[in-house]
């Protein structure tokens, strides 16, 4: 009887475990039922005497993503607090991301997006002016804060009280491209709620 009551007890954690709300990551998967546009981060080293910036490469050409970012200081590192702006389901998404090392709090990023990609929207965030023939300046939303229990807030915010709300865990999800749908992959030993993007190694 003992033995029969430690194996209920055994499944019925696993069955916890299993039903718990994943940590959303922007890499093209499902996550609590709804589907998570692949979104690539990556720190561009010097070119051309210009110091390295931050590129953001969003998949989702038919559904719009739109991002802002703040460069700040998070447990010594330069980083950017970031807000995803879901506005296509009501959803807003808070991250932080690790930036280039001259990179500091209350510094003027200056934001540009390309769209002539194919397959994703180029968004840019540097602290220096940059020039390209198919870059437009892109118009930061200000930053707000993300009410989500997974959130990662830039101090001294708090969620807006006008912060859409969360998409209920059962809502329907978009069809996603089948090659990219496979089964959300756990979340790696060891890393904590930081981590953004398992796919780029300049986030946590």
């Amino acid at each position: 009887m003992r033995k029969i009551a430690y194996l209920f007890i055994a499944a019925l954690l696993v069955a916890t475990v299993a039903e718990a709300k994943q940590y959303e990551t922007f890499d093209g998967q499902i996550y609590n039922g709804l589907y998570y546009q692949r979104i690539d981060i990556i720190e561009w080293g010097e070119q051309n005497g210009e110091l390295p910036h931050m590129e953001f490469h969003i998949y989702s050409k038919d559904k719009p993503i739109e991002v802002t970012a703040v460069p700040g200081n998070s447990s010594g590192k330069p980083v950017l607090w970031l807000s995803y702006d879901l506005k296509f389901r009501g959803e807003r998404i808070c991250r932080k991301v690790v930036a280039p090392a001259h990179f500091r709090e209350g510094d003027k990023l200056y934001a540009y997006k390309d769209s002539s990609f194919l397959e994703y929207d180029n968004i840019f965030f540097s602290t220096q002016q940059l020039k390209g023939k198919t870059m437009v300046p892109y118009e930061q939303e200000p930053y707000q804060s993300c009410s989500d229990e997974m959130a990662s807030n830039m101090p001294g915010t708090e969620p807006a009280a006008s912060a859409p709300a969360r998409v209920p865990a059962n809502a329907s999800a978009p069809t996603p491209n089948p090659v990219t749908a496979a089964p959300a992959a756990a979340k790696p030993k060891g890393v904590g709620v930081d981590y953004d993007n398992s796919a780029v190694p300049f986030s946590f």
